[in-house]
């Protein structure tokens, strides 16, 4: 291996990290984004808000939502800075050994050196990464249920309501002296 390589390899680490899923979480925001405010701007028009039952699980919904999407920056950010963190170990590891010019060739000790220093980095971090993304999902999933839940019971009350009300025919019943007179019914 030679220091043109270990730059290569350099490169190729960094790569692995940034690349590693950023669209998901550039996706994965855009989408909770997306939902965040669908649900907060729309929710007057789909549910009577003064009149609607189950708030917590609205609320409960929204604060999944907007904890996902912190938890997703987080990550986003931490992916970063373990990709600068990578690029620094390299670039001092080639600093302190003063391996200035590309065709350097490096020794077995000192590739078998980097790479371990460099995947001590790596994999732990591929792994939090990956746990952290996990938590983001499962966390806006639950987030998702918790407002899908409180939309459908707030509809099938609304319904429930409506239907109450169509299904009851009251009759009108005028007394007049000694005789009844029935008016009619709602339906009618």
């Amino acid at each position: 291996m030679d220091v043109k390589s270990l730059n290569e390899y350099k490169q190729n680490c960094y790569t692995a990290l940034s690349r590693d899923l950023t669209e998901f979480e550039k996706n994965f925001l855009l989408i909770a984004g997306a939902i965040l405010a669908f649900s907060i701007t729309f929710i007057k028009d789909i549910i009577k808000i003064a009149e609607a039952d189950y708030l917590y699980l609205l609320f409960l919904g929204w604060l999944f939502i907007i904890v996902s999407i912190g938890i997703m920056m987080h990550t986003f950010l931490r992916s970063a800075n373990a990709s600068n963190d990578l690029l620094k170990l390299v670039d001092d590891f080639i600093e302190n050994n003063g391996f200035y010019i590309s065709e350097t060739k490096l020794s077995s000790e000192h590739s078998k050196k980097i790479k371990t220093d460099v995947n001590a980095i790596l994999y732990p971090c591929k792994s939090k990464l990956r746990a952290h993304r996990k938590f983001a999902v499962n966390t806006f999933l639950t987030g998702l249920v918790s407002f899908s839940l409180f939309v459908s019971l707030n509809l099938i009350d609304e319904n429930g309501k409506d239907r109450n009300t169509k299904d009851k025919k009251s009759v009108h019943t005028i007394f007049t002296n000694d005789t009844i007179i029935i008016k009619g019914t709602n339906n009618e």
